[in-house]
Formats: C-alpha cells, structure tokens, sequence
C-alpha cells in the first residue's frame, strides 16, 4: 500500500472511532445500542443477523404525532403491557421524529398491545401498530 492510501484508512478509522463515541453519548442510541447487542448481532460493521429473543416482541408504531416522545410512547403502552425498551426514530440531519418507533414488550402480551392500541387515535391520528420484522431488503454500502 502507499503512503496516501495507509493515511486515508487511518483517518477514516479516527473518524468512525470518534463517531462511536459521540453516538454513545446519546441516551437513545445508547439503548439503542444495548437493545442490538442484547438480541445479539454477528458483527458490528454490516450484515449483521439479529437473533429473536423469544421472551420478548418489538412492535412498530407508525403513523405518530411528530411532537411524541419516548416517554410518552412508553407511557401509553404501560397500562397494556410492561415496556422494556422504547425508540422514537429521528432524522439523521434533524434530530426530529419521523413518525414512528418502536416498543419492546414481553412476547406474551404482544397481541394485547397490538389488540388495544393498532387503530387508535394520538394526536388526530390514527396510529398502526404491528410487530416489527427485520428489513433484509436494505442494501449494503460499497465496500463491505
């Protein structure tokens, strides 16, 4: 290898490492973070496979008033269920939501959440709610 290319593969590791751990500082990807690895993920990188942990179920919630937060998220599942993980997914460039998220609930009341709050009205909205599946449609970046 020369010289330009050595540097750019050590600043791009600088960067990503840099990267890491300004994400770790943020208390939503930091769950986000701990959820992944707790379902466990063959490699950090890309192509990773999740593992289901049988125990418990991820419901997607879609169609979310923008303004809603984890906490609120959260506290609307818990007469339904006990919630152990809740992420609002956000713009990568706003930080805003972009109208869904996901709630972790134990598996056996999965379809009592799905039963009692798919169809209801937040804000003026009809939400949906279902159980998350794992997108295998996405396509991988150049170079992994």
């Amino acid at each position: 290898m020369d010289r330009r290319t050595i540097l750019t593969a050590c600043g791009t590791f600088i960067i990503g490492a840099l990267a890491g751990m300004l994400v770790m500082v943020n208390d939503d990807a930091n769950g986000a973070i701990k959820q992944a690895l707790k379902l466990g993920t063959s490699n950090a990188i890309g192509g990773a496979t999740i593992q289901t942990n049988s125990k418990t179920a991820t419901l997607e919630f879609r169609n979310l008033p923008w303004a809603y937060t984890n906490e609120e998220l959260g506290n609307a599942v818990k007469p339904y269920s006990e919630v152990l993980t809740v992420r609002i997914a956000t713009d990568r460039e706003t930080g805003r939501s972009v109208g869904y998220g996901f709630v972790e609930v134990p598996r056996d009341k999965m379809q009592t959440v799905i039963n009692e709050l798919n169809g209801a009205e937040w804000g003026g909205r009809p939400v949906t709610v279902r159980e998350a599946s794992v997108r295998t449609d996405i396509p991988q970046r150049a170079g992994r």
